[in-house]
């Protein structure tokens, strides 16, 4: 059973502050199941229900070039109140590549995420992800992180809106934890600062 806590970026809402609890629960050693419980506090405001979200993440259970390659794919269904998401219902599918190879760490993420209601209900709309890092030491990695969303397949580009982070990764035997900064391109969002704490029990 793990247990992250974490900064969470909502469509138009980045300027609030934002915590998710994440409890995940492994299956098998190659299956998990959790679930996302999300709050916000609008302009520093009292905190509110900002959304659920469950996930099903299935992994290859061997690695592949000498152990350097992981492949897994994640799902979610969602459900978020419209201040935060005028859909409401999502889903998501996210295949996962990882490398891994000595100090190095990348990984990339082409999320595909469907909104369930909604103007653009039923159009999987592309929002990749990417991660590079190295690990200077056992305990830390430098990297950094980019996020991107542009727009249904069917209409790919009619958004463009990217987002990139030089992140910090610490790591101890029962916990992990991902400090970083990040700046925004295609939208009014303001700079973003997040936190990850992972417990491993």
């Amino acid at each position: 059973i793990d247990l992250h806590v974490t900064e969470h970026v909502f469509k138009g809402r980045s300027d609030d502050t934002h915590t998710t609890f994440e409890p995940h629960y492994g299956l098998r050693d190659w299956l998990e199941v959790g679930a996302f419980l999300q709050s916000a506090g609008p302009n520093g405001e009292h905190y509110e229900f900002a959304g659920a979200k469950v996930r099903l993440e299935a992994r290859v259970p061997h690695r592949y070039w000498g152990e350097r390659i992981g492949l897994a794919v994640n799902g979610e269904l969602s459900i978020v109140p419209s201040q935060f998401e005028p859909a409401v219902y999502g889903s998501e599918i996210r295949p996962i590549v990882e490398l891994r190879s000595g100090g190095l760490f990348a990984a990339v993420n082409p999320i595909l995420a469907t909104d369930l209601a909604g103007d653009l209900a039923g159009h999987p709309q592309f929002e990749p992800c990417a991660k590079v890092s190295f690990y200077v030491a056992p305990w830390v990695a430098f990297g950094v992180e980019g996020y991107g969303a542009f727009g249904p397949l069917d209409d790919l580009g009619s958004e463009n809106v990217e987002r990139a982070f030089a992140v910090v990764d610490l790591r101890g035997r029962a916990w992990d934890l991902n400090i970083g900064g990040g700046v925004n391109h295609g939208s009014e969002d303001h700079p973003v600062l997040k936190l990850i704490l992972g417990i491993h029990p």
